[in-house]
């Protein structure tokens, strides 16, 4: 059956995983309801981030809202802005941290199988 809501109708749960702060999570499209995919949406608030980690599957982001930096083990920044996406690889470490005045959001896919 189709799925269609507002994503404001879905409660945000606080992330707290890998020392983030400022994080929520939506999940919209969990393991019970699709057979490949899992979808969320993500957002930091200002001066929030999600500390570096990395797993063993893959995920796709697409940035909604403002702007974050992605974070590599080295200690290197890339600016991430809205419209733009990412494509992170398996065992890749990877985090983000909000260094604006507005939150940021993004979808992040990612597959059901691995996770």
């Amino acid at each position: 059956m189709a799925k269609h809501f507002h994503f404001k109708k879905i409660e945000p749960t606080e992330v707290t995983a890998f020392e983030s702060t400022g994080t929520n999570i939506r999940v919209f499209i969990s393991e019970e309801e699709a057979p490949n995919f899992i979808m969320r949406r993500f957002e930091i608030a200002p001066g929030g981030k999600i500390g570096i980690h990395q797993h063993p599957w893959e995920h796709e982001m697409y940035i909604l809202s403002g702007e974050m930096f992605l974070l590599t083990n080295d200690g290197e920044k890339e600016k991430l802005v809205k419209n733009e996406f990412v494509y992170m690889p398996p065992n890749e470490p990877h985090g983000y941290v909000n260094e604006n005045e507005v939150p940021v959001s993004f979808i992040c896919m990612i597959p059901k199988k691995n996770h």
